[in-house]
């Protein structure tokens, strides 16, 4: 099966490398690079920086999105606009850090931590025209720890996912 992955932070490597093993990732779709600190050195995403070190093809255009059967989305930080889906033959599946529909949107790791609770999790969806909406694909919970932070809870539940979305 041919995958195309769209991603930028650090902490959803796991779901790529795991992708990586199992089927042909065919590009990665990611953040162009930016200036940042005070010399303006051009940083490159952790996922530009994977695919170059695994010479996959890197993508920063949607516009230019490749047909390949399924697409993995894993906190990318753009919206996907309706007509990329077509390019899927199996559309695109999104890992979203929630028990959907609670807590959408770009902070739900925070949003569990900031509220208390004790459990969270992760919601697979079929990307539709809504943000943080379409079919639920399936999803799993994971126990909130009284000393996670938001980067342990996140770091946790994105490895988890990495399996899960092979194993689904």
């Amino acid at each position: 099966m041919k995958v195309i992955f769209f991603g930028t932070p650090e902490y959803v490597l796991p779901i790529l490398e795991n992708l990586h093993k199992c089927f042909e990732v065919v590009a990665v779709v990611t953040r162009e690079a930016k200036p940042a600190d005070r010399d303006k050195k051009l940083t490159y995403t952790p996922i530009d920086r994977w695919a170059f070190k695994h010479k996959i093809p890197v993508i920063y255009d949607l516009n230019k999105v490749p047909r390949a059967d399924l697409g993995i989305l894993a906190a990318y930080g753009k919206i996907i606009p309706e007509f990329l889906t077509a390019n899927f033959k199996f559309g695109i599946l999104n890992v979203h850090p929630s028990l959907l529909p609670d807590l959408r949107g770009a902070s739900p790791v925070q949003a569990a931590i900031v509220r208390g609770l004790e459990q969270t999790g992760v919601t697979i969806i079929k990307l539709d025209s809504e943000l943080d909406h379409g079919p639920i694909v399936s999803s799993f919970k994971e126990k909130v720890l009284a000393e996670d932070t938001t980067g342990t809870l996140r770091q946790r539940l994105f490895a988890r996912s990495s399996q899960f979305l092979i194993d689904l």
